[in-house]
């Protein structure tokens, strides 16, 4: 009989806020206990992708607040060079390592050096064979979020759940793009007017993002909305999409006007100032900050002794143009007051406190 595997969600659900509040008792002690003694790798797919960049600055914030030395490495966006990186860390000895995996099948000879090491593993956002804990994003719930939200914009737009659709993804095999864009098409499959007439991997790439969006823009004069699996992407496809004059502003038109309208995922900044100014029309709050504070903060715990969850979901918020000053206000803050922002507490609990501000 197999194990229960046990899940923490950082969600709103009471019971799991008292367990997201025990998971995160005893933090003075055991930066006391850590200070100058632990080490932890963080694996970035790259650094050059805002949201990964920000994840970072929230791992640096976690090492000061909790007295442990931080190691960022980066695959380049190559995964020979990412595996390369993490084997490294494994040959310094770290304590623990959280790697963002370009290609998870490609990690069994890896993953096994640090077995052999003796060096829990994070998995973030994939599962693999070995790890410790798999720390991501509820990205089933992220996609459902955006498909419902498809839903009732195209329904705004055209008087019906009706139009054709496109997604822009992110990585082929990677977890968090199969679910991101499976939660999206699993809500629009129940309605037959919606069409999906594209979906696209940009591996992260919004230069890959502009391209292939300038090759929808000519394919599909009819298209309706497009879905950036994150707002890196999404962003720069927008530009794009308002330059040829076909940013959808909001009012009622018809199916197939050619209007495009943009939903994404992240809630980084300057997405959510576009939706504050009506050029996005939804993105799902995940926070790079916050994200980076836990990818190194769990691997930290664990390579404290503490017992912790083997999967620990994120699980973000729906930023519309009603709450996207609220939600502004929050990135900031995550930005500016890194060593006071509540990091340990579950996402939207964070994300309520600010709307009711």
């Amino acid at each position: 009989m197999k194990t229960p595997i046990r899940v923490l969600i950082l969600g709103a659900v009471s019971s799991l806020l008292v367990t997201a509040g025990a998971f995160a008792a005893g933090n003075q002690e055991l930066a006391q206990a850590a200070r100058g003694k632990k080490v932890i790798g963080l694996v970035q797919i790259d650094l050059s992708n805002p949201f990964h960049i920000g994840e970072v600055n929230g791992a640096k914030e976690a090492a000061r607040r909790h007295g442990f030395t931080l190691k960022v490495a980066s695959g380049e966006g190559d995964v020979n060079k990412q595996i390369q990186a993490f084997e490294n860390l494994v040959n310094q000895k770290v304590d623990a390592i959280a790697v963002n995996f370009i290609d998870v099948k490609a990690f069994g000879p890896a993953m096994a050096r640090a077995k052999a090491a003796h060096i829990p593993v994070v998995a973030l956002h994939s599962n693999i064979d070995g790890m410790a804990c798999m720390l991501g994003f509820d990205e089933r719930n992220t996609g459902r979020l955006e498909g419902e939200e498809s839903v009732k914009l195209l329904t705004r737009k055209n008087g019906s759940p009706a139009g054709k659709v496109a997604n822009l993804q992110g990585l082929l095999g990677q977890g968090l793009n199969t679910d991101r864009s499976g939660g999206w098409s699993d809500v629009l499959a129940k309605y037959p007017d919606i069409k999906i007439a594209a979906q696209e991997p940009t591996s992260w790439d919004p230069k890959r993002a502009v391209e292939i969006m300038e090759n929808w823009l000519t394919a599909y004069p009819d298209l309706d909305l497009v879905y950036g699996n994150s707002d890196s992407l999404t962003v720069p496809a927008l530009n794009a999409v308002e330059q040829a004059g076909r940013l959808w502003g909001g009012g009622a038109g018809k199916t197939g006007d050619g209007k495009i309208i943009m939903v994404s995922v992240d809630g980084d900044d300057f997405a959510l100032q576009d939706i504050k100014d009506g050029k996005m029309s939804a993105t799902v709050l995940l926070g790079p900050e916050y994200s980076g504070f836990w990818k190194a903060w769990v691997p930290f715990r664990i390579a404290m002794g503490e017992k912790v969850p083997t999967q620990i979901l994120i699980k973000g918020t729906l930023i519309t143009q009603e709450n996207a000053d609220a939600a502004l206000k929050l990135a900031k803050d995550m930005k500016t007051n890194l060593t006071s922002f509540p990091y340990e507490k579950p996402l939207d609990q964070i994300v309520t406190q600010y709307m009711a501000q």
